[in-house]
């Protein structure tokens, strides 16, 4: 009487395994993709400019850092950083320079620039004011090699 009910449950339990592997299987090979992982990150802007001579006028360096087009305008930004103790270091350095510094968030998921952006935070904790500037034009030269494919 004890084992009446022993075999329907073993042969639930197979059957709820075996779609479940199917399910899983149709899952696995699908290339939809349910979660887009992306982190933060901070865009520093030191400016917006009407066209590029203006933005060639008003900042000399302006090669070295990035600047993008967004709705017919050149927005210039001098760093990028994921950590908002950075944001605070960068922008008082540039606030010591007369800028003022606007700070954009997005989000990016290329897995290999928020790791080199994750070890080039570890060195900024450490730099000095200007090895930060410096650091920030290597972050944002591979941030124009990896991200944008420019």
């Amino acid at each position: 009487m004890k084992y009446k009910f022993l075999v329907p449950i073993c042969f639930s339990i197979a059957i709820g395994l075996f779609f479940g592997k199917a399910f899983f299987d149709i899952y696995d090979a699908s290339s939809i993709t349910v979660f887009d992982e992306k982190d933060k990150i901070y865009l520093l802007q030191i400016g917006v400019y009407s066209s590029e001579n203006t933005m060639k006028k008003s900042f000399n360096n302006y090669k070295k850092y990035l600047y993008l087009k967004e709705d017919g305008e050149y927005h210039l930004y001098v760093g990028i950083t994921k950590n908002t103790e950075t944001v605070k270091k960068i922008k008082e350095l540039y606030k010591k320079d007369g800028y003022s510094i606007y700070v954009k968030e997005t989000m990016e998921n290329n897995k290999s620039f928020l790791s080199i952006l994750s070890e080039y935070e570890k060195i900024i904790n450490i730099a000095s004011d200007n090895d930060i500037k410096e650091i920030e034009k290597i972050v944002i030269s591979n941030y124009k090699e990896m991200v944008l494919k420019a």
